[in-house]
């Protein structure tokens, strides 16, 4: 959806909390005013998250794993919810 050097992927990486923008304005349904994103964990809490087209996944872990690393939902003690997790895969 543009040519290189057109700033797809440094979109993304403003969208996403890797890099902080200095202009412009982000905005998304549901909220209001500028959306402000200083980090991956705050863009994740936001809903924002990124599937990468080349990506290297875990072999010996399951696609619900893979989708869930360092995200992983977990129950009221602390452990991995695992229905939780592959129900939202």
């Amino acid at each position: 959806m543009g040519e290189n050097g057109a700033g797809k992927s440094t979109l993304i990486k403003c969208l996403t909390g890797i890099y902080e923008y200095d202009g412009g304005e982000i905005r998304m349904e549901g909220t209001e005013g500028n959306l402000s994103i200083h980090s991956t964990q705050e863009a994740q809490k936001k809903g924002i998250a990124t599937v990468y087209q080349e990506v290297n996944l875990c072999p010996d872990l399951s696609v619900a794993e893979n989708l869930f690393i360092g995200r992983k939902p977990k129950t009221k003690l602390g452990f991995i919810d695992w229905k939780a997790m592959n129900r939202m895969s």
